[in-house]
């Protein structure tokens, strides 16, 4: 089977690599996002990272946690892989809640942070989002608790579309990162499995672990041997380039790859202030959490919008 046109459409909207046009403007729209207490959309930013892939290694602002359940009548149950969940209907909504924890610095020079006065070290926001498994539809509730369109929502893929053209991906690690560098020519082999894990919401358990092993393959990427949290709290490996990354170098920030410590189902990302970066001025001499997010996706599928499984 030929997996590269199944996947030639992968992703055929991610803009060039453009660093200089990145920087100033992502602190910029993080705030925006804070002010009007509206989580940012994960595949909006997952876009966005990409573009400044060739440049920078390992560009994110949130993390992800990805659970599934299997409702029962009175609670939910977590499942530890997808495969044991029937794929859903056409028809039927995939739904999904993000909580995000950011600190509150401000950034001056997208380097040097300021903090906020008077306000708390972090704050947090939750989003609900119900996605059509045929279409790619996305509808989010919105702070007058009524249903909304996300921007940009009708130029997203189907989670059916992004877990067939995965399904084919060779499972031999060096064929698997060929695979993906034939489809995205952008960025390297890290930014390419990173975005697959954040893409596709019903990963298939082989896929997650033949990502996982085409990962500790790559050149310069680090699996930490301790344990990282996501924000609610639950262990994950954390999973970056190595330090010496340009972008790294650069604004003294690693940001995290999260994914299950068992399943290497993608918990998300998060981004730490490393040592030697700036606060008010002052050179930090501990590290310091940026964001972490928490994400959980759910397997068990709803028959429409704004029912919750």
């Amino acid at each position: 089977m030929d997996e590269m046109t199944t996947l030639k459409n992968f992703r055929p909207d991610a803009p060039a690599a453009d660093r200089a046009r990145l920087a100033p403007g992502r602190q910029r729209l993080l705030d925006a996002a804070a002010e009007r207490q509206q989580a940012r959309r994960f595949w909006q930013r997952a876009g966005w990272k990409l573009a400044a892939a060739g440049a920078a290694a390992g560009v994110a602002v949130a993390a992800v946690l990805v659970a599934q359940v299997t409702p029962t009548p009175d609670t939910h149950r977590v499942e530890a892989e997808y495969a044991t969940s029937p794929e859903p209907a056409d028809g039927q909504w995939l739904y999904q809640k993000v909580l995000t924890r950011r600190s509150t610095l401000n950034f001056r020079d997208d380097l040097n942070s300021v903090p906020k006065k008077g306000a708390p070290a972090y704050w947090e926001s939750t989003q609900e989002t119900w996605t059509q498994y045929g279409t790619g539809k996305t509808l989010r509730r919105a702070p007058d608790g009524g249903l909304d369109s996300p921007l940009g929502g009708a130029d997203r893929q189907s989670p059916k579309k992004l877990r067939h053209k995965v399904e084919k991906l060779p499972s031999e690690p060096q064929q698997l990162l060929r695979s993906l560098s034939e489809v995205d020519p952008v960025g390297g082999d890290y930014q390419r499995i990173q975005y697959t894990f954040s893409i596709v919401y019903t990963l298939p358990s082989e896929v997650r672990l033949s990502l996982f092993r085409a990962l500790k393959t790559i050149p310069g990427v680090v699996v930490r041997p301790q344990l990282a949290e996501d924000a609610m709290g639950r262990p994950a490996l954390a999973v970056h380039p190595s330090d010496d990354n340009p972008y790294t170098r650069e604004t003294h920030r690693r940001e995290e790859l999260l994914l299950d410590p068992e399943t290497y189902e993608y918990r998300g990302e998060r981004s730490i202030l490393l040592v030697g970066g700036m606060i008010d001025s002052k050179v930090t001499t501990e590290e310091i959490l940026l964001s972490v997010s928490a994400v959980q996706r759910f397997a068990a599928a709803v028959n429409e919008p704004g029912v919750r499984p």
